[in-house]
């Protein structure tokens, strides 16, 4: 048997990624505990597709990092280096950005695929992923592909405002 916790201070998080493994069409047991400050949920897998349910894991884990910190990272990007910027000016560019991140990973550098390789690699060596900290430390070539992808928005906002 193969187990992994993941560790979060949210319980949004953690409902989202309960609601998450439960869609997935494995044979997986999930048990939800809090233990201090974190709540754990911890999957188990019994079957022999190991690199299947590491695959499974982290792509529950990357749809996390996408819909709960992606925007956060564009944001902090946005003010950090564009902060000469009206705030509408930003809104728009961050709207930009986002329209860019939902293209196809070929289009737009595998980002997708990038993320969940970080994630599998992670887990694969790791018992257990303290989900803000994995973000906060763990990510930086995906921020990198994200600081990119804003720096392209702004130049489009720019060249479209040129007119």
């Amino acid at each position: 048997m193969k187990s992994i916790c993941i560790k979060t201070i949210s319980q949004e998080k953690k409902n989202f990624l309960i609601e998450q493994f439960e869609k997935f069409p494995m044979n997986i047991y999930l048990s939800h505990h809090r233990f201090k400050t974190y709540d754990n949920i911890i999957v188990h897998y019994t079957e022999e597709d190991i690199y299947g349910f590491y695959d499974m894991v982290a792509i529950v884990i990357k749809r996390c990092i996408v819909k709960f910190y992606e925007e956060d990272f564009i944001r902090k990007n946005i003010k950090r280096n564009y902060f000469y910027l009206s705030s509408i000016e930003q809104e728009y560019i961050c709207e930009i950005t986002k329209k860019i991140l939902e293209l196809p990973d070929y289009k737009i550098g595998y980002k997708n695929k990038m993320l969940k390789q970080i994630i599998g690699n992670y887990i694969r060596e790791n018992k257990a992923i303290l989900l803000e900290g994995f973000v906060n430390f763990r990510l930086q070539e995906y921020k990198n592909i994200i600081d990119y992808i804003v720096e392209i928005s702004v130049f489009s906002y720019l060249d479209l405002t040129s007119f």
